[in-house]
């Protein structure tokens, strides 16, 4: 029988992320902040930590785009 491997959301969270910030610029992260603030509201704990997962794949894509070539970051 096959192994069955882990799954890993951060697969996914990255393609939306790479996605949203094609569509919508640095504003998709705007529209991050906005869904987590609705999956709060509605208690939706599983919708909250997907927008979670996909917002820090954001973060970490704009950061590493506004750092100079050749930059240290510590």
């Amino acid at each position: 029988m096959p192994e069955i491997q882990d799954f890993d959301p951060d697969v996914y969270f990255g393609i939306a992320a790479e996605n949203l910030l094609r569509n919508f610029g640095e504003r998709a992260l705007y529209y991050a902040e906005e869904a987590l603030k609705k999956m709060r509201a509605l208690g939706d704990d599983d919708g909250f930590d997907m927008w979670l997962g996909i917002q820090r794949q954001m973060i970490e894509r704009v950061r590493r785009t506004h750092i100079p070539e050749g930059a240290t970051i510590h």
